[in-house]
C-alpha cells in the first residue's frame, strides 16, 4: 500500500479532510462526482451487486476521494465512492460518507462474517479499523453472493472480485437509505436467473422444475446457467426494516461486537431514539451507552428505580437489560418494548418441531386460538397433515398467535388451513405424491388461476415418468417453448404421447387452461387404458351443452361420468371457465384415484389405446367426434 496516501477513510481527522476537500471542489465549481442526468430509479440490492460486478468489469481505478467521476477515459473511486456512484448514477442521494458513515448511518442491521453471511446480494462488507467496532470501519465493499465479494481496493491493485474469506472481511450490514431487497420469485441477477424465497436467495435446491446450484443460479441439466425467462420475473421488492424482522427473527441476531458474547435471547427492544443505558435504575446514574430504536434487549425482571416521565406518561420501574454486544445496565420501562418471539414451526418429514427460543409454547391443531392452557410443546410432535396454531409466553408477555400446515411430506403453508379450507386435503395428496410441487415461500396460492404449462407438468408428475428423457428433437418444437422453459420436458412428454397436439399457432403455455382443455387432456391421458367395464352414464346433458367445443365434448361426459369434474350450478359446465389451483388439485387427484389408481382393474395397452367405455345414446352420440384436431 501506498504509504503517503492513505486509502481508506479512516478517523476523524481524515473524515474532515475528506468534507473540506469536497466543499473546495464544490465551491471551485470543480465536480467532486459523476452523476448522469437522467430521472431517479430505484436502487435495489440486486443493482448494487451487480453495479460491483460491472465495475470490476470495466476496470474502475482506484483513487483516494473518488466517486465515480471519469479520469482520462476511466472511472476512478476509493472504496466508499465505489457504493457512492451506485446511488449517483440512479440519480438519487442518500450515501455520503466514507466506510464508517455509510456502515453507521446508513445500514440497520450489522453481523459478523465469521458467524455466517445471510444470502442477500448487495450486503455492506467492511473490516473493523480495529478490535474494538466502536472505532469504525477501515474499507468498504459490496457482497455479490456465492461468497465473493467487489471492492475498490488500493492504489495499483484497483478493483478487486474474489472470496470474502481472502480479504477478511469482519462484518456485514444492510443497506437502509432507501435500497430495496427482492421479496420472493425470480429475479435476474448477472444476466441470470436467481430465486429468492423470504427475501434470501435459495441454492442447491430445485424450484418451478429447475435446479438451483450452490451458486445460486439456476442450471440446466448439463450444469450451464439458465437463460433469463422474463416472464418469470418478479418486480416485487421490499423495504429493508422488512427484510431486518426477518433476518432477526430467524436468528441473524449476532453480537455487533465479536469479542462480546451474545445473550441467549431477547424479548425486548428500544422503543424510542438516543435512549440512555444507565448504570443503576435513575437518571442520575452514568450513562454507559447511547441505544438506538430498535435494539435488540434481554430484558431481566423490572426493579423499582428513579421516576421517569415521557410524553406525558411516568412510571418507576427500570429494566436490567443486555445489549446485542454485551453491555450491561438499565432502562426505563417506558422507553421498553416487551417483545416475545413468534414461534417457527420446522419439519422433517416425520415429526414437527416448534421453537421459540427459551419461551414456554403453547399450541393446537383444532383450528382454536392457544392460551396456556392448551397443550404444552416440550418435544417434537408425530402429527402431519394438520394445522398448528402456537404462541410463547415468557415473563407473563405473550407473543403473536403463529400458524402453520403441515402436509403429509413435511411441506409447510401458511396461506391455508385444514377444517377451513374446503380444498385442504386435496392439496395435501397432490403435494405428498410430488404432483404439485412444494412451494418455496410457504405459499401454495389456492386461488390462483392455473396456466397451461403449469397443468402439463402436473401431467407429468402424474405419469410417474422419468420425464427428462422427453424432448422435442425428433418431433416440431412449438414456436413459444424455449428449450430452457421449467415444463420443456414435460411438454415433450405431453406431445410424444398424444396428450397435447403440435399446432403451428405455439402452445401459449401462459394463457390459462380452460375447463375443457382440461378435461381433453385428462382423457387423453386415460387413453393408455383399455378399460374392461361398462360405466352407467349420466344421460343429463348439461344446460350450457352447446358452449362446449365440438372437439370436447366426449371427454367432458367422460370426465363428469367418471366423477372428475361436477358442473358450476344450473346444470351448467362453463366450458371456457378457468380453473384455480385448489380446483385442479381437486380434479386431477379425482382422476388419479378413479382411473390411473385403478389401472390393476384394465388391460394396460400403452399409450393411444381407447377407453372401452359404453354411455346411454345422449352421451354415445359424440363418439364420433374428432375432439383434438381443432384443440390448441
Amino acid at each position: 500500500m501506498n504509504k503517503a496516501v492513505k486509502p481508506f477513510c479512516k478517523g476523524k481527522v481524515t473524515r474532515r479532510l475528506c468534507l473540506m476537500l469536497a466543499a473546495l471542489l464544490i465551491a471551485a465549481g470543480l465536480p467532486v462526482s459523476r452523476l448522469t442526468a437522467h430521472a431517479a430509479s430505484l436502487p435495489t440490492s440486486l443493482g448494487l451487486a451487480q453495479h460491483g460486478i460491472n465495475a470490476y468489469n470495466e476496470g474502475w481505478q482506484y483513487s483516494f476521494g473518488g466517486k465515480g467521476e471519469t479520469v482520462n477515459g476511466v472511472r476512478v473511486s476509493d472504496c466508499a465512492g465505489l457504493i457512492y456512484a451506485y446511488f449517483s448514477d440512479l440519480g438519487v442521494g442518500g450515501c455520503m460518507g466514507g466506510a464508517t458513515a455509510q456502515a453507521t448511518q446508513n445500514c440497520i442491521l450489522t453481523g459478523t462474517v465469521d458467524q455466517g453471511l445471510p444470502r442477500i446480494h448487495g450486503l455492506a462488507l467492511t473490516i473493523m479499523e480495529t478490535d474494538d467496532i466502536n472505532d469504525g470501519f477501515s474499507h468498504i465493499g459490496i457482497y455479490i453472493g456465492n461468497n465473493e465479494s467487489c471492492e475498490n481496493s488500493d492504489y495499483g491493485t484497483n478493483m478487486v472480485r474474489g472470496s470474502i474469506f481472502r480479504r477478511s472481511w469482519t462484518t456485514w450490514h444492510l443497506f437502509d437509505n432507501g435500497v430495496k431487497y427482492p421479496d420472493n420469485g425470480w429475479y435476474e441477477f448477472d444476466g441470470k436467473m436467481v430465486h429468492y424465497t423470504n427475501y434470501e436467495y435459495d441454492v442447491d435446491t430445485r424450484i418451478d422444475g429447475f435446479t438451483i446450484g450452490s451458486d445460486g443460479f439456476a442450471q440446466l441439466d448439463d450444469g450451464t446457467p439458465v437463460a433469463v425467462i422474463p416472464d418469470l420475473l418478479s418486480d416485487t421488492y421490499v423495504d429493508a426494516s422488512v427484510v431486518k424482522d426477518w433476518l432477526e427473527t430467524n436468528g441473524w441476531n449476532a453480537p455487533s461486537d465479536p469479542s462480546e458474547e451474545q445473550p441467549e435471547d431477547y424479548n425486548g427492544i428500544v422503543s424510542a431514539n438516543s435512549v440512555n443505558l444507565r448504570s443503576q435504575p435513575g437518571t442520575d446514574s452514568s450513562v454507559v451507552a447511547m441505544l438506538h430504536h430498535g435494539t435488540k434487549l434481554q430484558l431481566g425482571e423490572a426493579v423499582e428505580g428513579g421516576l421517569v416521565e415521557v410524553n406525558g406518561k411516568s412510571s418507576t420501574l427500570w429494566y436490567p437489560v443486555t445489549t446485542m454486544n454485551g453491555r450491561t445496565g438499565y432502562i426505563s420501562a417506558l422507553l421498553v418494548e416487551i417483545s416475545i418471539p413468534t414461534p417457527v414451526f420446522s419439519c422433517d418429514g416425520k415429526s414437527v418441531t416448534i421453537s421459540a427460543g427459551s419461551a414456554d409454547i403453547y399450541y393446537t391443531t383444532d383450528g382454536s386460538d392457544p392460551d396456556e392452557s392448551s397443550a404444552l410443546y416440550f418435544a417434537p410432535v408425530y402429527t402431519l397433515s394438520s394445522t398448528y396454531k402456537a404462541i410463547a409466553v415468557k415473563d407473563g408477555v405473550t407473543s403473536s398467535v403463529a400458524t402453520a400446515t403441515v402436509l403429509g411430506n413435511g411441506a409447510i403453508y401458511n396461506d391455508f388451513a385444514f377444517g377451513k379450507d374446503w380444498y385442504a386435503e386435496t392439496v395435501d395428496k397432490a403435494v405428498s405424491q410430488g404432483l404439485f410441487e412444494s412451494s418455496a415461500n410457504k405459499q401454495f396460492n389456492a386461488n390462483g388461476i392455473i396456466n397451461r404449462a403449469q397443468f402439463v407438468q402436473v401431467l407429468a408428475n402424474l405419469s410417474g415418468e422419468d420425464i427428462s428423457l422427453y424432448d422435442f428433437e425428433d418431433m416440431p418444437a412449438f414456436s413459444d417453448v424455449p428449450e430452457n422453459a421449467y415444463y420443456y420436458h414435460a411438454l415433450a412428454w405431453a406431445v410424444s404421447n398424444n396428450v397435447v397436439t403440435y399446432s403451428t399457432k405455439g402452445f401459449k403455455p401462459n394463457d390459462s387452461i380452460s375447463r375443457e382443455q382440461m378435461c381433453t387432456m385428462l382423457d387423453r391421458f386415460a387413453t393408455q387404458f383399455n378399460y374392461n367395464m361398462t360405466w352407467e352414464a349420466d344421460s343429463t346433458i348439461f344446460a350450457d351443452d352447446e358452449k362446449i367445443s365440438d372437439w370436447a365434448k366426449e371427454a367432458v361426459y367422460i370426465m363428469r361420468n367418471l366423477g372428475i369434474v361436477n358442473g358450476v350450478g344450473e346444470n351448467k359446465f362453463n366450458p371456457q371457465g378457468t380453473a384455480t389451483r385448489a380446483a385442479a388439485c381437486t380434479m386431477v387427484i379425482n382422476f388419479k384415484e378413479r382411473v390411473v389408481d385403478r389401472s390393476d382393474q384394465y388391460e394396460v395397452n400403452g399409450w393411444g389405446n381407447g377407453a372401452n367405455l359404453e354411455f346411454a345414446d345422449e352421451i354415445t352420440e359424440f363418439t364420433d367426434i374428432d375432439r383434438f384436431e381443432d384443440m390448441e
